[in-house]
């Protein structure tokens, strides 16, 4: 059978199945690309809607199609350095014409009817495919008002480029579950591809059944390589097809159909699976915050770092240290929100200075309170407050700023304690400690100052002075000397050593309180800081690694430590938690639970995180690759490998890699951006803004925030 023939061999570890991951492969029918704009893979082409004029999908006369929104809408689309016919099969909502442009040079127009479709297609040089990506604009001036959307002006079915030769045929490829099985079908003359930055180690494996099968292979550079052929046309074949011939740092898999094949379990594995580790329950939680906590600032992330965090990297031999974490955003409210949400910023709105959590958004001291949790929060941010709608859910709250606290970081441990010791005991409870001391102003016991910078020191760089002197040199109001610039980064990392102190009080505290084997402890930061690495200080500013790769290091009582590689955000942290509490999981999240990686189980696709700040910076990073996007089109991309400073654009150096990454941040995008392509619908919630009063005004600007950043 099926099942018993793919079951034979070693212990696999999926590292991409690809009969449940159809949305992010590239399909050619014969030597034509085509590309469906109705569903979910037409994201990686539109950018998921974010800023392309792309909106929801819709059923429209007989057809799934995207809807353009704007009188511009752009898609990508590949050159491969050879002519082709490109067809696009369109229709729109008013008469009128609609022209074509292949970047900003028009090559066509149309005449359109509304709701009678019509296929344009328009013959292109070698000069205008260059290898690379290209942009395809759609304009249509005329709109029209469709119900659940607004004004929309066209609707998209597909988009074809290739040797032309008529329309697509109804059979195309597809996946679907047969007897429980994931299983992918491809018609005669189609080729499916996938792409992956590749373990080591990596093999194709499935069974093929009533067709022939070849699989080709290619890296960044070279022509494709056969890799192996299955002739299953008299009954089931296993296929079991080593990779490293086309391994490297990225590489495509491409699977063409001879004839009609069903592949059953097509999956990338790597032979070093073992059973995974068995969960106990715990009973209790503690989720701790390090605002502004560079990951690489820590033994555990860089262990011939000179910052000295004994307490952290005591905890994190015991625990699982997620290597590639990251936050959603490069400041504290809308990465608190994302955290305790599981909601991506530009989904719970919280991402502007005035804008609140809207009521609509649950977040997770809600959900643990009503499902029995003692709940209580000690917060050092004033961000994270009632004004700005994280007041809910807690049977304890203290935000230091606010109530006009000190915010020293043994104080907010001691407060923490206290509450341990008086919570009811008979509940389960959920702690939530927020604590400031790498945040400006760095103001760090002497004795730590004393660790990294023990000359005399009497420069401008004195918080005690001027709370706001980051800003001051962030907008070139203060010039620093090199003396100057040593000084201050010895501020910053004597206060991540002092809080590390602070950190270890907890973590000791639970020991004694024999409370340490029932808890779930998730350690964590809500974004960087920067300090020089592109020029500038502070946060608020950029999506450099500095600014959102943070530490993710949790522990979970009875499973092994372990450290994890692949990509994930704060996002996920929600999810997490539920999970391995055992409580179920709303289905209107956007994070994903990480139990699997804590127990030690596979994924069954490369994961990648997403980041954004405001509405014109997204990224995407995914294995060793990251993609740093902006409004028009900018598009930068890093190998974190080699270029972990993030300084060498490979964009114009590594054309699929590119396309590859901006197809993740699409898919990333259209999952959860409002009016983009989804698969699964979710709530949306509308903006809402709080009444920032003089008093809270002026206990931002006590810690630094004057409102300049985060309008870079």
């Amino acid at each position: 059978s099926v099942s018993r023939a793919h079951a034979r061999g070693d212990r696999p570890r999926v590292r991409f199945a690809l009969a449940r991951h159809l949305e992010r492969a590239t399909l050619h029918d014969g030597e034509t690309l085509h590309v469906e704009l109705g569903d979910a893979s037409g994201s990686r082409h539109t950018a998921g809607g974010w800023l392309s004029g792309f909106g929801p999908d819709r059923e429209i006369a007989g057809a799934r199609a995207a809807l353009t929104l704007h009188r511009r809408a752009r898609l990508a689309v590949p050159g491969r350095g050879a002519p082709a016919e490109l067809a696009v099969r369109l229709t729109s909502f008013r008469p009128g014409t609609a022209r074509l442009y292949l970047d900003g040079a028009e090559i066509a127009t149309v005449d359109l009817e509304p709701e009678r479709w019509t296929t344009t297609r328009v013959a292109l040089t070698e000069a205008q495919l260059s290898v690379g990506e290209h942009e395809l604009l759609l304009r249509m001036d005329r709109s029209q008002t469709v119900e659940g959307v607004g004004r929309a002006r066209l609707a998209v079915d597909w988009v074809r480029l290739g040797p032309g030769g008529g329309e697509p045929g109804d059979a195309r490829p597809s996946a679907l579950e047969e007897e429980g099985i994931p299983t992918l079908r491809i018609p005669a003359g189609w080729r499916v591809s996938q792409s992956m930055v590749p373990p080591e180690g990596a093999r194709l494996r499935g069974v093929a059944r009533d067709g022939v099968l070849e699989i080709w292979g290619r890296g960044e550079q070279g022509d494709a390589t056969r890799l192996g052929r299955v002739d299953a046309s008299r009954g089931p074949r296993r296929f079991d097809v080593d990779l490293a011939r086309v391994a490297g740092d990225y590489f495509e898999v491409e699977l063409r159909a001879e004839s009609a094949v069903r592949l059953y379990q097509p999956a990338i594995v790597t032979l070093d699976g073992g059973a995974p580790t068995h969960v106990r329950r715990p009973r209790h939680v503690l989720v701790y915050l390090i605002d502004t906590l560079r990951a690489d600032r820590l033994g555990a992330y860089a262990p011939q770092g000179r910052v000295r965090t004994p307490g952290l990297d005591r905890f994190a031999r015991g625990a699982a240290t997620f290597v590639q974490a990251r936050a959603q955003e490069n400041w504290t409210k809308p990465s608190v929100a994302t955290l305790m949400s599981s909601l991506l910023p530009w989904e719970h709105t919280a991402f502007a200075d005035a804008s609140e959590v809207p009521r609509t958004v649950r977040l997770m001291p809600e959900i643990l309170n009503e499902r029995g949790f003692a709940t209580a929060g000690f917060v050092a941010n004033g961000y994270v407050s009632r004004r700005f709608g994280f007041r809910r859910g807690w049977d304890h709250w203290r935000n230091y700023i606010r109530e006009g606290r000190r915010t020293r970081g043994e104080l907010v441990a001691a407060d923490a304690l206290a509450w341990l010791d008086q919570r009811p005991a008979d509940q389960p409870f959920f702690l939530y400690v927020h604590a400031i001391d790498p945040h400006v102003p760095y103001r760090p016991p002497a004795r730590y100052v004393e660790m990294y910078d023990p000359d005399p020191y009497r420069g401008p760089v004195d918080f005690s002075r001027d709370a706001t002197l980051l800003e001051r040199i962030k907008t070139g109001g203060l010039r620093l000397s090199e003396r100057d610039r040593r000084h201050l980064v010895a501020l910053y990392d004597g206060e991540v050593s002092y809080q590390d102190a602070q950190l270890a009080s907890i973590l000791d505290g639970l020991e004694r309180r024999g409370l340490a084997d029932e808890t779930m402890v998730v350690i964590t930061a809500d974004h960087g800081e920067e300090l020089f690495d592109h020029g500038s200080v502070g946060h608020g500013h950029s999506l450099y690694d500095e600014l959102v790769r943070v530490p993710l290091i949790v522990r979970v009582p009875g499973l092994p430590p372990r450290r994890v590689d692949g990509s994930v955000g704060l996002v996920d942290v929600l999810p997490t938690v539920l999970d391995v509490l055992g409580e179920p999981i709303p289905d209107d999240l956007s994070g994903r639970s990480l139990l699997p990686a804590l127990r030690g189980d596979g994924e069954d696709a490369p994961s990648f995180s997403v980041s954004g700040f405001m509405e014109h910076w997204r990224s995407v990073a995914s294995g060793r690759f990251k993609l740093v996007a902006r409004s028009r089109g900018r598009y930068a991309l890093f190998d974190l490998e080699a270029d972990p400073g993030e300084t060498h654009d490979l964009s114009d150096e590594r054309p699929r890699t590119l396309a590859y990454m901006r197809g993740l941040l699409g898919l990333a995008l259209g999952e959860t951006r409002d009016g983009a392509h989804r698969q699964r619908r979710r709530p949306r919630h509308r903006p809402s803004r709080a009444a920032v009063d003089d008093e809270l005004r002026a206990q931002l600007e006590a810690l630094g925030y004057v409102g300049t950043s985060r309008r870079d």
